[in-house]
């Protein structure tokens, strides 16, 4: 059975497989898993209800109707003497929140807990609507972002219920709820104070917000006597990000936490988590982050620090998220302690800016493909600044990629057609010679060297390639400067599906959109095939019948709800790669009738030669 063959059962195999995974496999592992999660749910219930305490759900552990929360309850507890009970305690209704304002952004922030409530993204919009990068849910915020606890050797005390007054700068009064503050663009940075008192002393969070950035600044000080003995800190990025687009399933398969520790860099998603529900890690901290697609929330420490981190997630819930636990400094019996926090795109500028390496996090493929992804990233980037349309940047990077390689696309397309005409004699040796196989062998081989064609001269021109194709599709699907980018007519997102107008059905495989693009790329994949191409890179005479058709269909099916960015690249490059090719075929004919032509001629110039000579004579 020939490789092409077996590709194209593989393809149809795994169509047929994707299909009945769902039904198979992972439709009853889920239901088994939500009778386990409401099991461990009663009986936490019980444990609660039995210390009369009210039971937050666990990672892991919800009901069906209550989206999974991503960390346990903390009930109050003594650190070295002191009972979290003696804490000035506010409930959600008496909260007061408030916002900041800068030309990047709108942060909630609430004197409960001295938390962020909110993010909303003023660059970036989802339905016409500012980028919210935190649920607004009630169920998600349980334990809000940037939600902090205040650790001792053996126990630790959240800082979550408790009632903070919130001041500006160094002003005396409180922040009033509904109140709007404004970055001032002319000063190097606001700062927003929370301070509570307790019976031991004061506790105090601030956050400096500097005009034009993303990141802030989060710190923490208490007096040492209102929390003796508490050595460390611990951050939290809550139940994680919310998803930001409306492509819902493709941007919670982009969940993701990341955390550099030194050298050593760990990447998990959500996904990663069906069964144990948290990863810990200890070193040296850069950073640590969470992430949707587009969007980062990053905790930095400032030098790096010896800390620890625990990543923790929940596949059905899709959510993800991490904690950063790191000591604090005391100095005359002040304990303080301050990180740098990033929230906001995985855009690149903003994200080397930082100067701690946050642009790791940002999908660009692996180790080797990352040089490339980036430097493609850099080169559209540039020629944005001169056409600032990124659907024609597109194309552009197109052309140019397939004059970089259009010698060995020229030596690929033109191996391939000595192969096809070649393949007569190649099926003449398998009839001669059925029986034996080594005979075949030998004789193919003494075919390929008379002929001077090299059999792997079709495909490893397009394997030298492959690393630039694939960093293409790594900076046209997974890079913040294509979405929300307008093309031209109906493409207004070249992140986005191109959907042209909606069917009155939902199609399998399809849904209810009608998108133009891949159907284009599809029919120019099928007129490639058609001129004598073939899309595994061999001769087309030895591919089975059918699969030239074939293999257009499964992309157009396969590039169907991908972003019409990375759509419009590939039919760019097919419509090139078809015209490239027309034109070797075109001239690899008129050699041959040249050659056959000359074939003919060389009597003509002997007998006149001999007929000179006898006139002579």
């Amino acid at each position: 059975m020939s490789i092409e063959r077996r590709g194209l059962i593989a393809i149809v195999l795994s169509m047929g497989l994707w299909f009945a995974y769902d039904a198979i496999y992972l439709s009853p592992k889920m239901d088994r898993e939500k009778a386990q999660r409401a099991h461990e749910m009663a009986i936490a219930d019980s444990i609660a209800t039995a210390n009369g305490l009210t039971a937050t759900p666990v990672a892991g552990v919800a009901s069906a109707e209550t989206p999974p929360a991503l960390e346990p309850y903390m009930a109050p507890s003594d650190t070295a003497g002191l009972a979290a009970a003696e804490l000035p305690l506010a409930d959600e209704v008496n909260a007061v929140e408030f916002t900041v304002v800068s030309d990047l952004y709108e942060m909630v922030l609430t004197t409960r807990g001295g938390e962020l409530v909110s993010a909303r993204l003023l660059k970036y919009e989802t339905n016409n609507e500012p980028v919210e990068l935190f649920a607004q849910d009630p169920d998600w915020t349980q334990r809000r972002v940037l939600n902090l606890s205040l650790d001792g050797p053996t126990s630790a005390i959240p800082l979550g219920a408790v009632a903070f007054d919130a001041y500006v700068g160094a002003g005396t009064t409180p922040i009033l709820a509904g109140s709007r503050i404004t970055i001032d663009p002319n000063s190097d940075q606001t700062l927003i104070t929370f301070r509570a008192q307790t019976p031991g002393g004061v506790v105090e969070r601030t956050y400096r917000f500097y005009p034009g950035r993303y990141d802030i600044e989060v710190g923490v000080q208490f007096d040492e006597s209102a929390f003796p003995g508490a050595q460390s800190a611990t951050w939290s990025l809550g139940p994680g990000m919310t998803t930001t687009e409306n492509n819902v399933k493709d941007d919670r398969q982009n969940f993701r936490a990341s955390v550099q520790l030194g050298e050593e860099f760990k990447r998990k998603k959500s996904g990663d988590y069906a069964h144990d529900n948290r990863d810990t890690y200890s070193g040296t901290l850069s950073w640590a982050s969470v992430q949707t697609k587009y969007f980062t929330t990053a905790i930095i420490a400032e030098p790096p620090t010896r800390a620890d981190v625990e990543i923790s997630g929940n596949k059905e819930g899709h959510r993800i998220t991490a904690k950063v636990t790191l000591p604090t400094v005391s100095q005359r019996g002040i304990a303080t302690q301050k990180i740098r926090v990033y929230i906001g795109p995985l855009e690149a500028d903003f994200i080397k800016a930082l100067g701690v390496g946050l642009e790791r996090s940002i999908e660009m493929g692996w180790s080797l493909i990352r040089p490339v992804s980036w430097g493609i990233l850099w080169a559209m980037k540039k020629i944005y600044k001169v056409i600032p349309n990124y659907g024609w940047v597109i194309i552009i990077i197109s052309v140019l990629a397939k004059v970089l390689f259009y010698r060995l696309t020229h030596k690929s397309f033109k191996s391939m057609k000595e192969m096809q005409d070649l393949s007569p004699r190649l099926q003449a040796i398998k009839e001669k010679y059925k029986d034996d196989r080594q005979k075949i062998s030998e004789e193919t081989m003494k075919a390929y060297r008379e002929a001077g064609v090299n059999p792997l001269g079709g495909c490893l021109p397009m394997v030298l390639q492959m690393p630039v194709f694939i960093a293409l599709f790594n900076v046209l699907k997974f890079t913040i400067e294509v979405r929300g980018a307008h093309w031209f007519g109906w493409i207004n997102d070249l992140s986005q599906q191109d959907i042209l107008f909606t069917l009155p059905i939902s199609l399998p495989l399809i849904g209810d959109g009608f998108s133009l693009l891949p159907i284009l790329m599809g029919g120019a994949m099928l007129a490639q095939s058609k001129l004598g191409g073939s899309p595994t890179g061999g001769p087309t005479a030895q591919t089975p019948a059918g699969f030239q058709t074939m293999l257009p269909i499964v992309f157009t099916f396969l590039f169907y709800k991908m972003p019409s960015g990375l759509v419009l690249y590939w039919l760019v490059n097919t419509v090139l790669s078809a015209v490239q090719q027309y034109y070797i075929h075109r001239g690899t004919d008129k050699d041959d009738a040249d050659e056959e032509k000359n074939a003919e001629e060389p009597r003509k110039p002997r007998n006149s030669k001999r007929r000179l000579e006898t006139n002579e004579r």
